[in-house]
C-alpha cells in the first residue's frame, strides 16, 4: 500500500528549493492493492505472488519486498508490470529521483531483464513507449545476490499532478526472481508563504489572461515556474491590472506581487 509523505511547504519568507520525499512505499505491510498488476505472459505468476525468497533451509534471503519470478519449479518467461499508484508532482521542481533496490539469486541464474516506464497514464500500452524509461539486465560476474541501490532521474515529469511508475519484468527466462525494493520518489519543492497585506490582492485568472486586484500603491509582479524561473515580471499602480500569459503553455505557476513601501510580499499558486 502506498505511503504518502506530503510536500513539506516550509515558512520561509523567501522561495527556496527543498529536497523532499514525495512518495514512497517499502511494501512491508505486504499490501500491494493500490498497485495496477499485469499478467502480459498470461501463466497466472505475476508480481506480489510472495513477498520474500527463501533459501533451502526456510531462511529469507531478500527482505519483504515486491518480487517477479523467472522460475518456479520449472522455468517461467514473465512479462509482469507493476504500476504504482498516482503520484502528485505539480509542486516538484528541479531535480526529481526514482531510488530503488533491486535483488536476484545469489547463482548464476541471476539474470532478471526488467524496465521502469514513467508516464502520465497507468495504461501499459502507453507506458511502454514512455520518453522516460530505463531498461537494464541484472546479474553480476560474481554471483553474489547483493541488494543493490538505484537512482534514476525523472525530472521530465515535473508539474504533472498525475504521474505512475510501472516496472516491468521481463525478456528472461529460467533464472530465480527479482526482487524491488523500498520504491521512492523525491524532489526539490518550490516553497511558497502567501504574505497579506492589510487590503490582500485578489488573483484571477481568464484564459490566459492573469488580473490582479486591490492594488493600492506602485507595485511589481512576476510570474514564476515550479521550478523557480521567472518568466514574466512587471509593475503596476492601477487598480486592476491584467497580465498577458498567452505566451506560456497551460500549468501551474506562482503569481509574486511585492510592494516595495511595505517590504510585504504575496504569493500564489494558479493554473490555467
Amino acid at each position: 500500500m502506498k505511503k504518502i509523505t506530503l510536500l513539506f511547504i516550509l515558512l520561509l519568507a523567501f522561495t527556496t528549493q527543498a529536497q523532499t520525499v514525495v512518495w514512497s512505499d517499502d511494501f512491508n505491510d505486504e499490501d500491494i492493492s493500490d498497485w495496477t498488476l499485469t499478467d502480459s505472459d498470461g501463466d497466472t505468476n505475476n508480481w506480489g505472488d510472495q513477498f520474500v525468497i527463501n533459501d533451502s533451509g526456510g531462511s529469507p534471503v531478500t527482505p519483504v519486498s515486491l518480487i517477479s519470478r523467472s522460475w518456479l519449479g520449472s522455468p517461467l518467461t514473465p512479462d509482469n508490470w507493476a504500476v504504482s499508484p498516482s503520484i502528485d508532482l505539480s509542486e516538484a521542481s528541479g531535480l526529481i529521483t526514482l531510488e530503488y533496490i533491486t535483488q536476484v539469486a545469489a547463482a548464476s541464474w541471476d539474470e532478471e531483464k526488467y524496465s521502469i516506464y514513467v508516464g502520465t497514464t497507468n495504461d501499459i500500452s502507453v507506458l511502454v513507449n514512455s520518453a522516460v524509461t530505463l531498461t537494464e539486465t541484472l546479474g553480476d560476474a560474481g554471483n553474489t545476490g547483493t541488494p543493490t541501490p538505484h537512482l534514476f532521474d525523472i525530472s521530465a515529469m515535473a508539474g504533472e499532478p498525475v504521474v505512475y511508475v510501472a516496472f516491468r519484468h521481463w525478456d528472461c527466462v529460467d533464472q530465480d526472481f527479482l526482487s524491488v525494493d523500498d520504491v521512492t520518489v523525491s524532489a526539490e519543492t518550490l516553497s511558497i508563504e502567501e504574505f497579506t497585506e492589510p487590503n490582500v490582492y485578489k488573483i484571477g485568472c481568464n484564459n490566459q489572461y492573469i488580473s490582479i486586484y486591490n492594488v493600492n500603491d506602485e507595485v511589481n509582479y512576476k510570474l514564476i515556474s515550479l521550478t523557480g524561473q521567472q518568466l514574466l515580471e512587471g509593475k503596476t499602480s492601477n487598480k486592476t491590472h491584467t497580465i498577458d500569459a498567452t505566451s506560456l503553455a497551460s500549468g501551474v505557476y506562482i503569481i509574486e506581487i511585492s510592494n516595495p513601501l511595505t517590504n510585504a510580499v504575496f504569493r500564489k499558486k494558479i493554473a490555467f
